[in-house]
C-alpha cells in the first residue's frame, strides 16, 4: 500500500500482551524494566504491564503461557505488585517494521509523511517522533535524529 510514497520496507501487526494488576502504591510514573522488557503504567490506581512480541493472526486467541511469562519475568524485579490480582489480559496488534526501527519522516511524495512501525515503543516514542516530524514539516529541513529512521531507507 505504501509502495507508490516510496516506502519499501514492510510494516506489520506484531501482537504484544499486557494485563492489569494492584499494587500496595499507586504508580505515579511509567516504568520501564530492560532485563526483563517489560513495561509498567499506571492504570486504575494499580499498573498495567505489558511486552512480548509475537507474529501470528491477529485472529488468534491469548496464548496464557505468554502471559504467565510476562508475568514472571516482571515479578522479581516489583515490590508491592500482586500477580495473582491479574485481570484485563489483552494482545492486540503493534505496527513494527521489517528491521525493528520506525519510519519517521517524508515519504517520496511531497507533502506526505509517516510516523509509524514503532512496535512496543510506539506510546514511549510518538512524543519525539511527532515532534522532530513537526519541525520537518515546518522547517523543510530532516532533523539529524530522524535520518536513521527515514521512511524511504
Amino acid at each position: 500500500m505504501a509502495k507508490p510514497l516510496g516506502i519499501r520496507l514492510r510494516v506489520q501487526a506484531g501482537r504484544g500482551y499486557s494485563f492489569s494488576v494492584d499494587t500496595a502504591e499507586p504508580l505515579t510514573n511509567p516504568i520501564y524494566l530492560p532485563v526483563a522488557r517489560v513495561a509498567c503504567t499506571p492504570y486504575q490506581g494499580g499498573m498495567r504491564v505489558g511486552g512480548t512480541m509475537e507474529f501470528r493472526s491477529l485472529e488468534h486467541p491469548i496464548v496464557q503461557s505468554r502471559v504467565d511469562t510476562l508475568a514472571r519475568s516482571a515479578q522479581p524485579l516489583l515490590r508491592g505488585v500482586d500477580c495473582a490480582s491479574m485481570r484485563d489480559v489483552w494482545v492486540g496488534p503493534r505496527p513494527v517494521s521489517a528491521d525493528g526501527m520506525p519510519l519517521v519522516g517524508a515519504s517520496g511524495v511531497p507533502g506526505i509523511f509517516v510516523a509509524g512501525g514503532h512496535g512496543m515503543w510506539g506510546i514511549t516514542l510518538g512524543p519525539i517522533s511527532g515532534k522532530l516530524l513537526a519541525e520537518q514539516m515546518i522547517t523543510g529541513t530532516q532533523p539529524a535524529a530522524l535520518q536513521a529512521f527515514s521512511p524511504s531507507r
